[in-house]
């Protein structure tokens, strides 16, 4: 969402097999078959049919022995996530995270010179060192401005979605680039962004969202107070290959509650028990008063209730400042985490030396309701 310099996350289970990949696609496939399986996907354990029948005969009319009882594979029930931030306290603002096969990438806005700072983990707990992911900007794209990134998986690869100043409009516009690796490098050579509303402020704030039936669709925010109005949250479906939007931006919410002033942004949709839920931060950046919000909406495309009118779901509290930028991390157990950023309370932005680290939250769905839940004793998360 805003620079670091002194200039939120949910995976599904996806076939990428062997496939013609086309041009339009910008993916070069390696044309091995390979599935890629989520470690959230439910153990089957088959019933099994084990009493022996003494009475049965061969087909000569003598008994069969009695064969013994299959003995079931015992499973061990499902873990939860323990996630911890890099020990590092890096600066690793507005993440987003993306299960890829048995590691978890980690995307954030720019850091220094690096346009996407990517790191792996397998544990969500040790952290590789940041590389680029994006080291070659678009040539309609200006250095130094690269916001908030969202990553999807496509058939034959991956579809990096950023926010970069446009050299043409003066304003933040979303790009796409490509990779067949989750860390990139990540190129593109369209001449064009693929979304930019510079009559509403700009667009900002790109997140990838796949829809239980597979339709992927897209979610950012125009940047409306750049310019001084008010901040729009909008919805648009994506093309399959993830590089192209089909139909109009529908809007799903604007800023209008007391805390969300001067601005919302950071869209993030996650499907909890059929119910769409936006997560979005709301609040100036650089502040305290920074939080996090959520609505519930009918579809990828709306209409949505805000829920959070009267007060945001995460606030600042004695260990964080100006939670926000999130995206939400599910575990095989059905445990839910909160991936966002935020400052400390005695480093709130850049010029005080402060850092927008990696935080994760614990999070309870009780069916109509989203709430800030407490890690359990023994979790990382309430150490």
């Amino acid at each position: 969402m805003r620079p670091t310099l002194a200039i939120a996350c949910l995976t599904l289970t996806i076939a990428a097999g062997s496939i013609g990949i086309t041009e339009a696609t910008g993916f070069t496939g390696d044309g091995s078959a390979d599935t890629i399986s989520s470690s959230r996907d439910a153990i089957a354990t088959h019933a099994v049919d084990a009493t022996p029948d003494t009475h049965a005969t061969s087909s000569s009319g003598i008994p069969r022995t009695a064969q013994p009882s299959p003995v079931q594979e015992r499973r061990s029930p499902p873990q939860r996530l323990a996630p911890r931030p890099p020990a590092d306290g890096r600066d690793a603002p507005d993440p987003f995270l993306l299960e890829d096969r048995d590691r978890w990438v980690l995307y954030t806005t720019q850091v220094g010179l690096a346009n996407i700072p990517v790191s792996t983990t397998r544990d969500l707990a040790a952290w590789s060192t940041p590389i680029d992911a994006l080291p070659r900007l678009p040539a309609w794209a200006e250095w130094g401005h690269t916001w908030a990134p969202g990553a999807l998986r496509r058939p034959g690869g991956f579809v990096l979605y950023f926010a970069a100043r446009s050299r043409t409009t003066g304003r933040q516009c979303i790009g796409a680039a490509t990779s067949t690796s989750a860390t990139g490098p990540f190129t593109s050579t369209s001449p064009e962004p693929l979304v930019c509303q510079p009559e509403l402020g700009g667009s900002i704030d790109p997140h990838p969202f796949v829809d239980a039936d597979g339709t992927t669709y897209l979610l950012w925010k125009a940047d409306g107070n750049a310019i001084g109005a008010r901040s729009t949250l909008f919805s648009q479906r994506l093309r399959p290959e993830g590089l192209a939007l089909e139909g109009r931006p529908t809007p799903l919410v604007h800023n209008d509650a007391a805390w969300e002033e001067p601005l919302i942004e950071n869209p993030a949709f996650v499907l909890l028990g059929g119910r769409y839920v936006l997560l979005y931060s709301g609040g100036w950046w650089e502040s305290d008063g920074y939080a996090t919000g959520y609505a519930t909406c009918d579809g990828p495309l709306g209409p949505c209730a805000k829920v959070t009118t009267k007060g945001p779901l995460h606030t600042s509290d004695s260990e964080v400042a100006g939670p926000g930028g999130a995206c939400v991390i599910t575990g095989p157990a059905g445990d839910m985490w909160l991936a966002h950023h935020a400052w400390t309370p005695d480093a709130i932005g850049y010029q005080a030396s402060g850092a927008r680290s990696l935080h994760f939250t614990a999070l309870r769905w009780d069916g109509s309701h989203l709430t800030v839940a407490t890690a359990p004793p023994d979790h990382p998360a309430s150490q």
